[in-house]
């Protein structure tokens, strides 16, 4: 069976959610983006993940901390809280650089942290380095195994 990929985007900046789409799918099409707007569409989406074939465990999530309705940080804290999703590799992919916001992100569980780059090509060479660095086996059976799971 092979892991089919998807990345959950959360993400309130249009523009910013147009070009990490563009990126995506431009460097590996295969992979499936659903985008949420806000935090409470993702909160929502979290207490829901994994009921079946349509809704499969995110193979990755990037997550800006700036959003309206709950902040990053708390949809972060709920993923973690979540006995599955927790599993799940979480990015912290945002514009802020402030040390609280990183320090805050990685005491809370974030698997990663990077600010979002100034340019349309630096966001092409960061999406590129977090498909491939995802990509490694390892976690491509983590995934697979908890999408069995159910």
């Amino acid at each position: 069976m092979s892991c089919k990929k998807n990345i959950l985007l959360i993400e309130d900046n249009c523009d910013h959610a147009e070009i990490a789409c563009f990126h995506i799918a431009e460097y590996a099409p295969e992979i499936k983006v659903t985008w949420l707007r806000d935090g409470e569409m993702a909160i929502h989406h979290i207490e829901h993940h994994g009921t079946g074939e349509n809704n499969p465990y995110p193979w990755l999530i990037l997550l800006d901390i700036k959003l309206p309705k709950f902040d990053g940080h708390e949809v972060l804290a709920r993923i973690k809280a979540n006995s599955f999703m927790r599993k799940v590799p979480v990015v912290m992919f945002t514009t802020s650089n402030a040390t609280p916001d990183i320090d805050r992100a990685i005491l809370a569980g974030a698997n990663s942290y990077i600010q979002k780059p100034a340019t349309i090509d630096g966001f092409s060479d960061v999406i590129a380095k977090m498909i491939d660095y995802w990509s490694l086996d390892q976690h491509a059976v983590l995934l697979e195994g908890l999408n069995r799971h159910e």
